[in-house]
């Protein structure tokens, strides 16, 4: 019965009743279906703490994690992030993120610290999930921490469903976070290929 099974699977796995879902999951995102997709503003309030000094108990406050996706060309999306997390702790990233292999990735136009390797943030969908990590692998240094708090981290997903078209986008436009993100990344496409 056992050898049964692998000829089995082998007969399966090349049967070409199997090609055409094979082919539609190995389909490529372009970056126009992605920005669709993902485009908008999502949200989720909390509960959080503050440790109080002297008192057994943590304070509560409410807490919001807000990220922002706008269609910047046919190339990047301008990305905005905000997560909070508990005692006070924040993550605070914006800029531009360009499509690379099926997602859109933020590099960092320089180190925010000396000697610290550059930021590199990515976007992506997964099981009706938006998803951002700093993070090659699940088990990788983080490469944004100079934007977190110490309890922060800019690993984070979002069900795509909470997502909501963004009212105020003329401000959003006009804010000097959008405003020096389009400056990062003229900047960083004019400086000669290496």
């Amino acid at each position: 019965m056992k050898s049964l099974i692998p000829a089995l699977l082998s007969s399966l796995l090349s049967s070409a009743a199997l090609l055409p879902a094979l082919t539609w999951a190995a389909e490529p995102v372009s970056p126009a279906q992605l920005m669709r997709e993902i485009d908008g503003v999502y949200k989720k309030r909390f509960t959080s703490g503050m440790i109080v000094p002297g008192q057994d108990k943590d304070e509560p406050y409410q807490a919001e994690n807000i990220v922002e996706i706008v269609p910047y060309d046919d190339q990047h999306v301008y990305l905005r992030a905000h997560l909070d997390f508990y005692n006070g702790h924040t993550c605070d990233i914006a800029g531009m993120a360009g499509f690379e292999h099926g997602a859109f990735v933020y590099h960092d136009p320089e180190p925010p610290l000396p000697k610290e390797r550059p930021c590199v943030l990515r976007l992506h969908v997964t099981d009706k999930r938006l998803m951002l990590t700093d993070r090659e692998t699940p088990d990788a240094e983080a490469t944004c921490r100079a934007y977190c708090g110490a309890r922060g981290s800019l690993d984070y997903e979002i069900d795509l469903d909470q997502r909501r078209q963004i009212g105020y986008l003329a401000r959003l436009k006009g804010s000097k976070k959008y405003k020096k993100a389009i400056q990062d990344l003229k900047a960083v496409e004019s400086r000669p290929a290496k």
